[in-house]
């Protein structure tokens, strides 16, 4: 199998040592959606990464976990490893509506694979939604302080 027609199959590899995306994504340093992204094929497992799988899963040879890339591959943009879900949702229901087309018999492993690809994305905008919130209560905070200091320096008589 050339590097070009195959990929490493993540999935099987991770579920076979009982490791959880999360887990993988923080011992290669690299991004959970990153990961997932490369999972699901939408993006390449970068060369340097090799050598990292090998040492993490303690294999030499990781022929066993390759597997053909369909012939038809589906193209990327630039955009999609960014934090904004906007961008993430659209690529997500234009990926569906391809598959949709493209598979008219329904291939119920195909429609179970996008529904965890669905809900991979709702647990990401969860996350961004919780990291906003974080960010909002810190900007409160910092405005509570900016406003006291204000006050102090009122107070002395001295301008800001």
């Amino acid at each position: 199998m050339s590097k070009d027609m195959s990929r490493l199959d993540l999935v099987k590899l991770r579920k076979d040592e009982g490791m959880s995306q999360k887990e993988l994504a923080e011992l290669l340093s690299v991004r959970q959606s990153f990961l997932s992204a490369i999972e699901n094929g939408r993006s390449r497992l970068p060369d340097e990464k090799l050598e990292r799988i090998r040492e993490v899963f303690g294999l030499e040879d990781l022929t066993p976990y390759m597997m053909e890339e369909a012939a038809e591959e589906t193209v990327v943009p630039p955009h999609t490893h960014s934090h904004d879900e906007t961008d993430s949702i659209a690529l997500l229901l234009r990926h569906i509506h391809a598959q949709a087309h493209r598979e008219e018999g329904g291939d119920h492993g195909r429609i179970a694979e996008m529904e965890a690809r669905v809900a991979a994305l709702m647990d990401r905008n969860d996350r961004l939604s919780n990291r906003i919130d974080t960010l909002r209560e810190t900007i409160d905070a910092l405005r509570e302080e900016n406003f006291r200091l204000k006050e102090i320096l009122a107070r002395h008589g001295l301008e800001y």
